[in-house]
Formats: C-alpha cells, sequence, structure tokens
C-alpha cells in the first residue's frame, strides 16, 4: 500500500516560470516526438523495401535510447533513482518495442503479400483526426478529461507519462471511432435538423420485403447508389466493415420508389463501389468472393459470373469496384491488384495484374474504376507503393515528414480495349473517387485525408485546380444538367455544391450521418448515409443552401 500510496502522492514543482513550464511541456514532447519517429520510420521502410529483418531492431534502438534519456530528464530528476523509475520506464519500453514489432518489423515480414494492414498503420495521425474532428461535442468532454488527468498524474506526480500522453488519447480516439461508426445519429453527435425539400425515402413506413419481411432497424452501412433515370427505383450497396458477422445483413438492396416493397440479398460479406451506365442491369461486388452478382432490377434473384480465383500468384478475394458499360464489365480487386475486364454474358476477356505490369505493389488500395467514353479509356484510384517512384531526397522527406505517405502515381488511365496503360497522374494523394465531368474534358477526385478535391484535365491528367471541400469527402456527383458539382462529407452529414463552370462554392446543406453515396437524376438528388436513403428535388438544393 506504501508503494501504492507514493504513486499519487504530489511531487514538488521546480522554482521558476520557466522550469515548471518545462516539467508541463517535456512529457507531451516526447510522446510526440516518439510517435513521429515511429511513423516516418514506417513511411521510409515502405519505401524502401525490401530491407533485411535487423533494420526493425535497429530501428527500435533510438526510440529506446529516447526513453531512456527521457526517464533521466523528466521522472528521475523530479522523483530521484529508484524501483518507481525504473520499473515504469521497463514498463515504457515493453510498449515501444511493441510498437517497433508492429511498425517496424511487420511491413518487413509482409513484403510483397496482399496486406492492406501494413500501408494504413502508418495513417493512424489520419485516423485520430478524422475521429476527433467528427464528434467535436464528445472530443471536448474525452480532451478535457485527458487534460485534467495529464495535469494530476503527469504533471503534479510525475507518473502515468506514456499512460496520459497515448494510452487514453488513444483509447478516446477508439471510442470516438466507435461512436461514428456504429452511434452516427445518436444525440452526442447531431443536432442538425435536414433541409427543407429534404425526404427518406428508404427505410420508410410500409415497405416491405419479397417475403413481407421489413428492413432491420439500426444503423445502415452504405456505400453506393444508383437511382433509375426515371427515379421509379434506386439500388444501394451495403456492408459493415467491422463489427459482429453472426447476423446477416443484407449485401445490396433494390427499392421500388413508387411503391412499397424493397429486394434485400444476402451473401455474407459486404458490397463497396458500383457505377453503371444504363439502367437494364446491374453488378455487384462482393468483397470476400471470387464472383461478381449481375440483377435485373426488380427481379427475385441474382446470376452468379464467376472470375480467376487466383492472379499472379496471389488469391483473388477483396473485390472492391464494378462498372457496367454496357457491354463490357470492368471488375477491381484490391491488395492483389488486379483488374478484369468481361462481356455482357459474364464471359472473361481480358485479366491485368497492375503489380505484374508495374504501376503499383502487391498489397495497394485500390479505390475506383470508371470510364471516360469520350477517350474509350478507364480511369483506376489506387493507393500504394509505385515501383516507379523516384523523387529526389527533398521530395521523399516532404512525403513521409508531412503527408506520411509515399510518392507515386495515384490514377491509371488504361485503353479499354487492350488495357494497356495510356496516361497516369502524380498527385501523391489517395482519390476514394473519380468523376468526369458530362462533357468529358475534366475529371474531379476527393483526396481521402486532406480538404481537397483535384481537378484534372481529362486529356492528359495534369492538375489545373484544387477546390477546397470538407474533410475526407468519399464521392462526388454532378448534376443530370452539368451545372453543379456535388460533394458528399461522411464527416459531416452535408452535401456540398460546387458551380461547375467556375469551381465556387455555393453551399452546403445537411442530409445524415456518413454521408457515403450520390446519385443525380433530372429530377432528384439521392443521397445515402448512416440514417437511410434520401432525395431532394433539383429545384429545392439552392434554396436549402441558403439555410
Amino acid at each position: 500500500m506504501k508503494g501504492i500510496s507514493s504513486i499519487f502522492r504530489k511531487v514538488p514543482l521546480p522554482a521558476g516560470f520557466g522550469a515548471t513550464a518545462l516539467v508541463l511541456a517535456s512529457p507531451a514532447a516526447v510522446s510526440i516526438a516518439q510517435l513521429y519517429y515511429i511513423r516516418s520510420v514506417h513511411s521510409y521502410f515502405l519505401y524502401f523495401q525490401p530491407l533485411p529483418g535487423w533494420a526493425a531492431f535497429a530501428a527500435a534502438l533510438p526510440l529506446l535510447a529516447c526513453e531512456y534519456a527521457a526517464t533521466l530528464f523528466i521522472e528521475a530528476r523530479r522523483l530521484g533513482p529508484g524501483p518507481r523509475v525504473w520499473l515504469a520506464m521497463a514498463g515504457r519500453m515493453v510498449f515501444l518495442l511493441a510498437l517497433s514489432a508492429l511498425f517496424f518489423l511487420y511491413p518487413l515480414m509482409v513484403y510483397g503479400q496482399p496486406s492492406i494492414f501494413s500501408p494504413l498503420i502508418g495513417l493512424w495521425n489520419f485516423v485520430l483526426w478524422i475521429s476527433w474532428a467528427a464528434s467535436p461535442l464528445p472530443a471536448v468532454f474525452l480532451g478535457s478529461a485527458i487534460a485534467a488527468a495529464y495535469w494530476l498524474l503527469t504533471f503534479r506526480r510525475a507518473a502515468f507519462r506514456l499512460t496520459t500522453t497515448v494510452l487514453l488519447p488513444g483509447a478516446a480516439t477508439i471510442a470516438l471511432f466507435l461512436l461514428l461508426y456504429f452511434y452516427p445519429g445518436g444525440p452526442l453527435r447531431e443536432w442538425r435538423g435536414p433541409a427543407a425539400g429534404l425526404e427518406k425515402i428508404f427505410p420508410s413506413d410500409g415497405y416491405r420485403g419479397l417475403n413481407g419481411e421489413t428492413w432491420p432497424e439500426g444503423v445502415m452501412f452504405t456505400h453506393d447508389l444508383y437511382a433509375d433515370p426515371g427515379d421509379s427505383w434506386a439500388a444501394v450497396s451495403l456492408g459493415a466493415t467491422i463489427g459482429r458477422k453472426d447476423a446477416a445483413a443484407p449485401t445490396f438492396v433494390w427499392v421500388n420508389l413508387l411503391r412499397p416493397e424493397f429486394r434485400a440479398f444476402h451473401e455474407n460479406t459486404q458490397v463497396r463501389r458500383f457505377s453503371s451506365e444504363c439502367p437494364d442491369k446491374l453488378y455487384f461486388a462482393p468483397w470476400h468472393e471470387n464472383y461478381i452478382l449481375e440483377y435485373v432490377p426488380g427481379a427475385d434473384s441474382v446470376k452468379r459470373l464467376p472470375l480467376p480465383a487466383s492472379v499472379a500468384g496471389w488469391p483473388v478475394e477483396e473485390l472492391f469496384a464494378v462498372h457496367n458499360a454496357c457491354g463490357r464489365i470492368y471488375v477491381l480487386n484490391n491488395l492483389n491488384p488486379v483488374l478484369f475486364t468481361l462481356d455482357s454474358d459474364g464471359k472473361l476477356l481480358r485479366t491485368l495484374s497492375l503489380a505484374r505490369a508495374g504501376m503499383v505493389e502487391t498489397g495497394a488500395v485500390v479505390f475506383q474504376v470508371k470510364r471516360n467514353p469520350r477517350r474509350h479509356t478507364l480511369l483506376i484510384s489506387v493507393y500504394g507503393r509505385d515501383p516507379e517512384a523516384r523523387p529526389g531526397f527533398k521530395r521523399l522527406m516532404w512525403f513521409t515528414q508531412v503527408l506520411g505517405v509515399h510518392p507515386g502515381r495515384r490514377i491509371f488511365e488504361l485503353d479499354e480495349a487492350t488495357l494497356e496503360l495510356v496516361n497516369s497522374s502524380d498527385p501523391s494523394k489517395g482519390f476514394m473517387d473519380i468523376v468526369l465531368s458530362p462533357d468529358g474534358r475534366r475529371i474531379y477526385a476527393p483526396s481521402v485525408f486532406t480538404r481537397d478535391i483535384y481537378k484534372l484535365d481529362a486529356q492528359n491528367l495534369k492538375i489545373t485546380g484544387i477546390m477546397r471541400a470538407p474533410f475526407h469527402v468519399r464521392k462526388l456527383e454532378f448534376s443530370a444538367d452539368g451545372k453543379y458539382l456535388y460533394a458528399g462529407s461522411y464527416l459531416g452529414g452535408d452535401v456540398v455544391v460546387y458551380d461547375a463552370a467556375s469551381s465556387e462554392r455555393l453551399g452546403s446543406f445537411y442530409v445524415t450521418p456518413r454521408v457515403e453515396a450520390l446519385g443525380a437524376t433530372k429530377k432528384y438528388l439521392y443521397v445515402a448515409g448512416a440514417g437511410g436513403v434520401f432525395r431532394i428535388p433539383n429545384e429545392k438544393i439552392l434554396p436549402a443552401l441558403l439555410h
């Protein structure tokens, strides 16, 4: 009991404002420096691979040396040497070794394999920012509690440095992320009302499935949406990435907008991105399967079209996007980045391994495939290590130290007939969506982790402008007449409206938490998010911006 009580005994502060300020700031500064070092080395390791395993152990040594020096400078100076200081330091070093194994050793062990975790764990700082920015009220409460713990324990008692600077903020970030993901519409996050004229079309009262079933209650984990040009039906892809898997949830749903009926389909996984140039057939790609689904709108069943089980020695097991070009179907696989071309009967015509073609390495994250009918090409957005990226030292420093990414091409343009590389773009950002202007002259792509929408010339993929946007936009859509560009804010739940000709931001209106899908027809703008599927008449969009 004596040892425990001594931990919570206040430690005298040094005389003088400067010395006290140093005692206050140094614990947080040390943790920030250590985390910055971990992220930087992780980024370097991803870029300079392959590396021997001993490089991970060598990279951990400066981290441990920093911790030893910090213990001498902070705890030992205030508490004096003793078991209380050295045992706490040993615990912190064990934790830092675990982080070193995760961020340094693991990427070396899985190099060349289809591992999504390896390139993404280095983006933890963006996940932290997203989680805290998405829920301001809980963030203020948790931030105040962490600040109080830091003041009472680390500053006044010289204890629990790692707990108050890393573990508690990490736990709070996880809590905020889970709040955003599983309870996005709760009172802790949402207090705004919908825009005038906004209508929730699904799920809503009276809707029944094929066997009279109602739609399951709870949050909708939407991913993409297609609205019939005649506004008679809509289709939505669904699926939770994390959470319980014991309850079967719909993979995609067809919703009749003329009478209250829907058709829900279950594939024991999720469907991510899908798009179509014609409404007679839709194609969905179940995430952890090696087949796609052909669906005739309004039908009670689907048709499975098989894909190869493996390509280039790695499995096809994470289908991310599919595009229906009315006679050709293009399917994009994640991690083992592969593009498939099928005809309208489901016959496999071509297979392209992006890794073997030297565009991006195995383990890359692919986001979208779209067609440019004007140029008869395909546009693919990816995030991963580009084997042809050879930046100078200053540029490499900028990427790894500031952006936390590795340089390289992010948009590829392929000939739709031969799948040969026609062009590429190198903004070194990850794009979750690509949208082509109605005249086919411009491409718009929202950056995953910044407040930017990139505008590119469709002829040469050169960047012609950057538009300011909400943080973490996942979906873009043009109005049917091409006058407006809509951007869905995943964190804010708003739809932002831009003038397509001038790129001027006209305003925004609130719809639902976690906007992830948009669809536009001549009469309506459709929006899908955590609260369901909504639509607003086109003539009411601009008035909604004024409020």
